[in-house]
């Protein structure tokens, strides 16, 4: 899928509102919209698997997961999450598909609305991240 660097902040500033760490917004970035494997802890946090934390990397911090959590459950496309099933479909899923469900939740811009802020010249500001 093709995003503007608008639609790209957009995303990457509902990351960054609750305060999810850089480390865990790329993947998540990457797993939402290209369907990119997130790799073993990643895809069993996203699974709703609680052994998941046994795969995870000695720095995450239990605040970090928390925070990641917290995007989870309040923003997170429910297609995306929940069950190994729900991952693994939101993985095969076509570019198209994962594109109407982010715009559905308002995570990123619709392709019109991308034209629009193109051709009003619109800045786009990269996201701070907490680490």
């Amino acid at each position: 899928m093709k995003l503007t660097d608008h639609s790209k902040n957009r995303l990457m500033q509902s990351l960054n509102h609750w305060r999810v760490c850089k480390d865990f917004a790329d993947p998540m970035f990457n797993y939402l919209v290209y369907g990119f494997e997130p790799g073993g802890f990643f895809k069993g946090w996203y699974a709703n698997d609680a052994t998941s934390i046994l795969r995870s990397h000695p720095a995450n911090t239990v605040e970090a997961l928390k925070d990641l959590t917290k995007w989870m459950v309040n923003c997170m496309p429910h297609e995306a999450w929940g069950s190994h099933e729900k991952v693994n479909n939101w993985i095969r899923l076509v570019s198209d598909g994962r594109r109407a469900i982010l715009e559905e939740y308002n995570l990123v811009y619709t392709e019109q609305e991308e034209i629009m802020m193109l051709l009003k010249g619109e800045p786009t500001h990269e996201q701070f991240f907490y680490s």
